[in-house]
């Protein structure tokens, strides 16, 4: 062999070994998995933003170390087990599933005029009602004053005894506002409630965050049909769309033959926690598929139902009501070659290494021992300022496009012009309620996208206007209604969030030691190329 063909040979050798070309060179190599420059490139980009800026050696240095997990997985079997196949094939369904509905379902629905009108009255958002209630704290006082108001008492003169319990009520009458539909879900009310209950009948308790709402409905209005034409074209929409779905899921049944198994069906109602000899045996079948008794228990126990299956027309009901269509949709989605797109193989690829790693983590930390409680003490005394509850302000809160007009709001909110006179103004909005003087309920947590608006308001004293302060691409005036939070919780409120940050910490730890001795025990199986980087 001359000198020049052996050169060759060796040539094609290695670019077969690798499987990279000069423009995506290997960058690592561990055991028989040669790392590109382009998956590089794609795990750094996936990466959280603050990470970005480190040395690209230490990113190197992670996929590398990524990869050493994979193949420790794969040979303890966890890369193959059903928890990370059924886990990928629920997420593969899904992805195919909303793509046929996004492009073949979407566009096939349109909603008329009339069928917005006709919404509009059928679900109620043609009224609104003038709504009433006390806010109590403990249960005996729901029951005393349900009992007063049985024997007669005023509503009214009851609401007076809680109206410290109530800043939406600001007469301490209980009387909240006019509310509609959609101001009713923010109070809790059942739609049904907000549409069936009579003018003046006290409705059933609700329970709520630290206590009890007790409420009725004292006078009804028609509403302003523009004020809710954006909700009411929403919920037609969605009618229809649920309408185009269920015949689309109908003809693919029909299409695609779809059946149920009857031993299958069987030997699910005989044994409900079938062992894997049996999960595999397919309880429905189709045209380019199956689900198997394994796939329909992980599907039902991923929405919650755990309980035992009663009979053949519960497992039918479940099926058609849970994950059937989903199965269907994601079948015609095939049909149209959809999963064998390179983009679509690359995600898949990328879930599928996210499982594995999720499914690996969780093998290995399961039988270490969790923290005890002396453990979980010690660390919330040690930090207790980790402990604060959620601080939020309650505002109102008034939009303008310019500085300008927003000063202007402020000279008429001091000259006592209201809120809502404010609100009828062209081009003045709210992020909170129209109808209840634009509040709003700010929490510290939407900072980022608020900066100026949170830290003012935070800032703030109780009861004055404030502002403007910039809020995206308009300007905000606000008055801070009451803050709360940002008190210690105690230790019994706390334990679960300690515990759960001392359990993370040590996952965190065991993962950590499990990589380092990986790296020890297949170092030389480890190359890194960094100057291709």
């Amino acid at each position: 062999m001359s000198i020049a063909f052996r050169a060759l040979w060796c040539s094609l050798a290695l670019l077969v070994l690798f499987g990279c070309t000069p423009d995506d060179p290997v960058v690592a190599q561990v055991g028989d998995a040669a790392l590109t420059k382009a998956e590089y490139r794609r795990f750094v980009e996936r990466l959280p933003p603050g990470l970005h800026s480190e040395d690209p050696r230490d990113h190197l240095q992670s996929l590398v170390d990524q990869e050493l997990l994979l193949q420790e997985a794969r040979a303890r079997g966890i890369e193959q087990s059903t928890a990370v196949r059924y886990q990928l094939n629920a997420l593969v369904r899904k992805r195919l599933s909303q793509r046929y509905q996004a492009e073949v379902l979407a566009p096939q629905v349109e909603v008329t005029p009339e069928e917005v009108e006709r919404t509009f009255v059928e679900l109620g958002f043609d009224r609104e009602r003038l709504f009433a209630r006390i806010l109590v704290r403990q249960q005996q006082e729901v029951d005393r004053v349900l009992q007063a108001l049985h024997e007669g008492e005023p509503f009214a003169e009851l609401a007076q005894h809680f109206a410290a319990n109530d800043l939406f009520a600001p007469q301490s009458d209980g009387v909240v506002g006019w509310i509609g539909r959609t101001q009713a879900q923010r109070f809790s009310i059942p739609p049904q409630t907000f549409l069936s209950l009579p003018i003046g009948q006290v409705a059933e308790p609700l329970r709520l965050a630290g206590g009890w709402q007790i409420y009725c409905f004292v006078e009804d209005r028609p509403a302003d049909k523009a004020d809710y034409a954006e909700e009411a074209a929403r919920a037609a929409y969605r009618e229809k769309w649920e309408s185009r779905r269920q015949i689309e899921v109908e003809a693919l049944s029909r299409s695609l033959s779809l059946r149920l198994d009857h031993n299958g069906l069987q030997a699910l109602l005989a044994e409900p926690n079938p062992a894997d000899s049996l999960a595999v045996l397919p309880l429905y079948r189709f045209d380019g598929g199956a689900i198997s008794l394994g796939e329909y228990l992980h599907d039902l126990r991923s929405v919650g139902l755990r309980a035992a299956l009663q009979d053949s027309a519960q497992v039918v009901s479940l099926a058609r009501t849970t994950f059937l269509p989903t199965y269907l949709l994601a079948a015609a989605a095939q049909q149209r070659g959809w999963d064998r797109e390179v983009e679509f193989a690359e995600w898949r690829e990328r879930k599928r290494k996210a499982l594995v790693l999720q499914q690996f983590t969780k093998v290995e930390t399961a039988a270490k021992a969790p923290p005890s409680e002396e453990e979980v003490a010690a660390y919330y005394e040690a930090n207790k300022t980790r402990f604060r509850t959620a601080e939020s302000a309650h505002i109102n809160q008034l939009l303008a496009p310019t500085h300008e007009q927003a000063q202007q709001l402020c000279t008429a909110l001091a000259n006592g012009s209201t809120v809502a006179e404010l609100l009828a103004r062209p081009g003045v909005e709210t992020h909170g309620d129209p109808h209840d003087d634009g509040a709003l309920h700010l929490r510290k947590v939407v900072r980022a996208r608020y900066p100026q608006l949170v830290d003012a308001a935070f800032a703030a004293e109780v009861g004055q206007w404030g502002g403007p302060v910039a809020v995206l691409d308009q300007f905000a005036v606000f008055r801070v209604l009451h803050k709360e939070g940002g008190d210690i919780q105690p230790f019994a409120q706390a334990r679960a969030q300690a515990r759960a940050i001392l359990e993370a910490r040590r996952k965190d730890e065991l993962m950590d030691e499990l990589i380092q001795r990986l790296r020890t025990e297949r170092a030389s199986q480890v190359a890194l190329f960094a100057e291709h980087l």
